[in-house]
């Protein structure tokens, strides 16, 4: 017994991940203490409406999840033969190309939010300003892509840390100063600029490198498809339930399942961890002709274990988790009853993204991934025929995302029911 733990401890992907997650872990506590801080300081009203831009900011971060993905991928591919001229060369071209990105995004989404602004009910200036993230959310993805794929877990944990504590010392701050809604987006602007700075630093050795000129990075572009069309599909699957339910219900009720849905997220964030450290391990050993189904199956094992302690504490005692959670407001505590099904759902996303993860790991998806999206517009549907209570709401959250985990399983039924399968 105690010779499987210690060659449990040795195992890359189980030490990855217990950094990632350990690192992660304190992400998400801050994560955490801005969320309820911000939750107790606005009230549900206000608090609904930082709920729905948070949840445009993962959207504009559907980009810089592929983003990192594809340059994790040809950093691991890259660090192979040690080739880190290459990885600078990849570096600078990809920061080139996505700040021209970046300031034409920029402009169309302030345009855009003129419309945002009257359908939402928030003030066209508290959109644009939240507009400022895609600056970052194309920029620091090319260097944490870096860190993901030379295994770099400490520094690209610490990295988020960094981004996180800052947001959450100026939000407040800036919250108590009366700034309320535009004091906590600004504070995440600031501490995204503070992640951004210490990224450079924490990927010196490539930037002193001497360049070398790629000439094999045209086969990104057509990976990348199917990997933004994958990331697509997830991330706006647990994005769009708290925007829709700020169009279908009153600011009150929206704002209290805004905070539902983000204890239920819990479980998905958390997951976030085993799938960045999946992804360099079994893409290297996808590059060596390795098998790579038994880093996946320790990943789907990690994440029912994690699952399973958060689903335990929403069945039973889904009050007390409310309170603690809300820093003990008793102004949420009566969207109680739906906790444990949005925390169900998030499960199956949490499942189907480190599945999801793993295939583009290994090059599997490339025309399956536009399926996803089907799963994505049921969401929408369903969403927008039930939603005449918080409940009925939740449940259809559920079903989709049940559904979205069985196609996800379809999709590598070889390598989860295969023993002897190799990629």
């Amino acid at each position: 017994m105690i010779g499987r733990f210690k060659n449990l401890g040795k195992d890359e992907l189980v030490r990855g991940s217990f950094i990632l997650l350990a690192v992660i872990s304190i992400f998400n506590i801050l994560n955490y203490i801005f969320q309820m801080s911000m939750a107790r300081l606005l009230g549900p009203a206000d608090y609904g409406i930082l709920a729905v831009l948070m949840s445009i900011v993962y959207i504009f971060g559907i980009p810089s999840e592929a983003i990192q993905t594809v340059i994790a991928r040809y950093t691991s591919k890259f660090g192979i033969k040690k080739e880190n001229g290459k990885i600078k060369d990849l570096m600078y071209r990809s920061l080139k190309k996505l700040f021209l990105f970046s300031v034409i995004a920029f402009i169309v989404f302030t345009i855009l939010s003129i419309s945002l602004s009257k359908m939402l009910k928030i003030d066209f200036w508290l959109l644009a300003l939240t507009g400022l993230f895609i600056f970052y959310l194309f920029s620091v993805p090319v260097i944490r892509g870096i860190l993901q794929g030379k295994k770099r877990f400490l520094g690209l944990g610490l990295n988020m840390v960094v981004e996180s504590f800052g947001k959450v010392v100026f939000s407040i701050l800036l919250v108590l100063l009366g700034w309320k809604v535009y004091g906590a987006i600004t504070g995440l602007v600031i501490g995204g600029v503070a992640a951004f700075i210490l990224a450079f630093m924490s990927v010196k050795d490539i930037i002193f490198t001497k360049i070398k000129r790629n000439q094999d990075l045209s086969g990104a572009y057509r990976y990348n498809l199917p990997v933004l069309i994958g990331i697509t599909s997830i991330v706006l699957i647990y994005s769009l339930d708290v925007i829709l339910a700020r169009i279908f219900f009153n600011p009150e009720l929206a704002g209290k399942y805004a905070l539902v849905s983000l204890i239920g997220k819990v479980i998905l964030f958390s997951s976030f961890a085993i799938s960045k450290a999946m992804f360099p391990i079994a893409s290297e050993n996808f590059e060596r002709g390795r098998k790579t189904s038994s880093i996946l199956k320790k990943s789907i094992v990690l994440i029912l274990l994690i699952s399973a302690v958060m689903l335990f504490l929403c069945f039973f005692i889904p009050e007390n988790v409310i309170r603690v959670i809300s820093l003990g407001s008793s102004q949420y505590v009566s969207a109680s009853d739906i906790l444990f099904f949005v925390s169900l759902a998030f499960s199956f996303t949490a499942l189907t993204n480190v599945i999801i993860n793993y295939s583009l790991s290994i090059n599997r998806i490339r025309r399956s991934s536009l399926t996803l999206l089907v799963f994505v517009i049921m969401e929408v549907v369903l969403l927008s025929i039930f939603n005449s209570n918080l409940r009925e709401f939740a449940i259809s959250l559920l079903v989709v995302n049940f559904l979205m985990f069985i196609y996800s399983l379809w999709l590598i039924k070889n390598e989860i029911f295969n023993n002897n399968s190799c990629t």
